[in-house]
């Protein structure tokens, strides 16, 4: 298994996020997603976020933690990004709006 995914976003841009101990986060500006391995081997992404300081948003959790493990989250992924808030959460609402993880419900695109 590659250590790493590529996840398209609605605009056809790729995000290359790796697989990411939780426990082991880093204090860098970065983009996020907690997913489920389905049985055939594919990922599906449960919710997608961003953070100036990712070690700093999950120390003492994360309100979409305990309901992505409810869904049946496997695991948590990154892609470091830019330190441009702007960039981060473009890169996030492109992915939400390519993949409508049930989590992200604040910018669901409205159809």
């Amino acid at each position: 298994m590659a250590d790493y995914l590529d996840w398209p976003g609605q605009s056809g841009q790729t995000y290359r996020y790796m697989f990411t101990n939780i426990a082991e986060l880093y204090a860098v500006p970065a983009n996020y997603a907690m997913v489920k391995r389905l049985p055939n081997g594919n990922y599906v992404p449960l919710y997608f976020g961003e953070a100036g300081d990712l070690k700093a948003r999950f120390d003492g959790g994360h309100e979409k933690l305990d309901p992505a493990i409810r869904l049946g989250a496997t695991h948590f992924m990154t892609h470091r990004s830019s330190a441009s808030e702007e960039v981060r959460r473009a890169e996030e609402h492109d992915l939400i709006q390519r993949w409508n993880p049930p989590l992200n419900i604040q910018h669901r695109q409205v159809r």
